[in-house]
């Protein structure tokens, strides 16, 4: 959800980010800091919020699985690995936001904010092992209901496809086309209904 809040925020910029040889590039950064570096920073405790589901998730797993646990660690992991590179890609976005960004050539920081782009698209990579091992064991061993699993298989598929997005430069599956934001936001077909599951197996006492 929070994930989500942060992408809905790129309605509250005053147009479509520019390109990077734009020269009101950092007159555009200066005059949108606030909903930048908000959704940046919902983008961060999302991430964070990822890593504690994660070590529930991981249990789960591994308690279908068994030892040594090997499909519970990769998913693990490799959610651990694309939470991590999540946080490197918006603190790339966050330097944009700092009073020295005014100060910065046009094109310097039309690369930061393609590092942070390239950085968050190669996070789907783990992403989608992730979401394998876990459709792996769900399909298999059963950690979560077989319609979870299917969830995961698609929501590993949709989460590699969209690495794609580093190809092309304009159309619906480039970095910021239309067809690239929906298949962000498979994954949270299965992260809802997978706590739900989880909650209502371990009620607050």
């Amino acid at each position: 959800m929070l994930g989500i809040g942060g992408g809905s925020l790129e309605s509250a910029l005053s147009r479509p980010w520019p390109e990077a040889s734009d020269p009101s590039y950092t007159s555009f950064l200066m005059q949108n800091r606030t909903p930048i570096l908000t959704q940046s920073l919902l983008f961060v405790f999302s991430a964070a919020a990822m890593i504690w589901f994660l070590g529930y998730v991981r249990a789960r797993l591994l308690r279908s699985e068994g030892t040594p646990g090997t499909l519970a660690s990769i998913a693990f992991g490799a959610g651990l690995i694309a939470a991590a590179m999540n946080i490197s890609g918006q603190a790339a976005q966050i330097v944009l936001t700092l009073p020295s960004a005014a100060s910065l050539d046009t094109h310097a920081a039309g690369a930061i904010e393609d590092l942070c782009l390239v950085t968050l698209i190669l996070a789907d990579v783990p992403l989608a092992v992730m979401f394998a091992a876990i459709a792996a064991l769900t399909l298999g061993p059963r950690a979560y209901p077989a319609w979870l699993g299917w969830i995961a298989a698609a929501a590993a598929v949709a989460v590699l496809i969209s690495t794609f997005s580093l190809v092309p430069v304009s159309g619906p599956l480039s970095p910021l086309g239309w067809l690239t934001s929906l298949l962000r936001l498979v994954p949270a077909l299965w992260y809802i209904p997978a706590a739900i599951i989880m909650i209502r197996n371990h009620p607050v006492r």
